[in-house]
């Protein structure tokens, strides 16, 4: 299972660090806690696949 950190997972949206947070706050993406700072959250790729899958609008 692939862990991303937060700024990993901004990274890859091609978003800022601070939106992703704002995510996490507002409990629509999920993080593991490895320790008691924002800095040792991890978000598992199944998580952030999931994410990315529930914002797809248009035909496929």
């Amino acid at each position: 299972m692939r862990l991303f950190t937060v700024v990993e997972a901004a990274e890859l949206l091609r978003v800022g660090p601070d939106w992703v947070y704002e995510r996490i706050n507002r409990g629509l993406l999920p993080v593991v806690e490895l320790g008691e700072t924002r800095k040792n959250q991890r978000i598992r790729g199944s998580d952030l696949a999931e994410f990315i899958e529930a914002r797809v609008y248009g035909a496929r």
